[in-house]
């Protein structure tokens, strides 16, 4: 994105992602996000390899393990174009984010865990949030007693998306429980240590996310593990969130683009009373409605991503990115299914699928009104805004 708009080589990146989605992942799309999470792993792995193939795991990763780099707003194209076709595929996102956080811990454990992470062969996850503390990070009550060169770690985290399947996870501990949010740390736990006990937890969407409750009883993880410094992990817990909140926002997009196109075909199809439904400004006018909401969530989208790329501060952009894109995409999915009729009711159509997904992403990442407290407090400051 050079001034306003898209470079030629990043309209061309889109083109190819596109085609590669529609040949490659439509055909089995929509069984697949019907799967159960361990069906669904294994369904995925040919599709992982081709991921690899691509390079798409191999962008702004260390050079040492072949990283290439990228900007972020073709990030985001890659992401919004394979979510369009088929949800349960992760392109990019959850690599940027791992690296982002393995970079800060000691060589030796990068160079046991990017290659597999690179190849797929192994998995990460991230878990912040507990039964008592989910939007409130430094509320955590799970906690890591210094032992020497050990931490001993007990308490929970759920949702923990990802670990019915993952390797290795991240999560936030209290290492400092009297001093608030200067004493959250980050723990890299690698999931086959002694005391880390995972369990699906079925949710009515995003299967693709592979929600888990996780229980760690006397985990015993060396301090060599812990990303950065010992009370510090609130703040990169903030900046991987930045992240991550376009990157669900996109998605959410991604999910509204399709029912769009999906309900403009019905239209231009389904007759009633002798006439298309598309001539209907019953019809006509929620569509355009629609689609001007979802084109305006996606300029700010890839604006805070250019904000990214330029090094410059969207910790708020990229609130407002996630609450208003998320929000938009709930209320078009909702309206075009209307606009189907019952055919998108079924689960044999897959926007039924988006909707269940989207009203998950409203909790996701922090939820609207944790998005709002963020965009206020930064506009007005922290005492007025409350």
């Amino acid at each position: 994105m050079s001034g306003f708009g898209f470079t030629p080589d990043q309209e061309t990146l889109r083109e190819e992602v596109r085609k590669f989605a529609l040949k490659e992942l439509a055909p089995g799309a929509l069984a697949r996000s019907k799967m159960e999470p361990e069906e669904l792993h294994k369904n995925l792995h040919p599709i992982d390899k081709q991921i690899v193939k691509l390079g798409w795991n191999h962008l702004n990763i260390p050079e040492k393990y072949g990283g290439q780099h990228i900007d972020h707003v073709s990030l985001g194209i890659i992401v919004e174009e394979v979510a369009k076709v088929d949800p349960t595929v992760e392109p990019v996102g959850s690599i940027q984010a791992t690296s982002a956080l393995l970079t800060q811990l000691p060589e030796d454990i990068q160079d046991e865990w990017f290659p597999p992470l690179i190849s797929r062969e192994k998995r990460h996850s991230f878990g912040f949030t507990e039964s008592a503390a989910g939007s409130d990070a430094a509320g955590i009550v799970t906690r890591a007693e210094r032992k020497g060169d050990y931490y001993i770690v007990n308490g929970e985290k759920t949702p923990l998306p990802g670990a019915t399947v993952a390797n290795v996870v991240t999560i936030s501990v209290k290492t400092d429980p009297k001093a608030g949010f200067r004493g959250v740390s980050l723990l890299w736990i690698p999931t086959d240590l002694p005391g880390v006990t995972i369990r699906p937890l079925p949710w009515m969407g995003n299967y693709g996310l592979f929600p888990s409750f996780v229980t760690f009883d006397d985990v015993k993880v060396p301090v060599r593990q812990r990303i950065g410094e010992e009370g510090l992990g609130f703040y990169l817990l903030m900046g991987t969130l930045d992240w991550l909140r376009i990157i669900v926002a996109l998605e959410c997009l991604a999910r509204a683009q399709a029912s769009l196109q999906d309900a403009m075909a019905w239209s231009k199809e389904r007759r009633t009373f002798g006439k298309l439904i598309a001539s209907y400004q019953g019809v006509s006018f929620p569509i355009a409605e629609h689609y001007t909401m979802v084109e305006a969530a996606r300029m700010l989208c890839y604006r805070t991503l250019w904000l990214k790329d330029q090094g410059q501060m969207h910790t708020m952009e990229s609130a407002m990115a996630k609450w208003f894109s998320v929000e938009v995409s709930v209320q078009c999915i909702k309206d075009m299914l209307v606009l189907i009729g019952h055919p998108g009711y079924s689960t044999e159509h897959p926007i039924s699928m988006r909707l269940r997904d989207v009203l998950g992403y409203q909790l996701g990442d922090g939820p609207p009104q944790i998005q709002k407290m963020i965009i206020a407090r930064l506009l007005l400051g922290k005492s007025i805004a409350g």
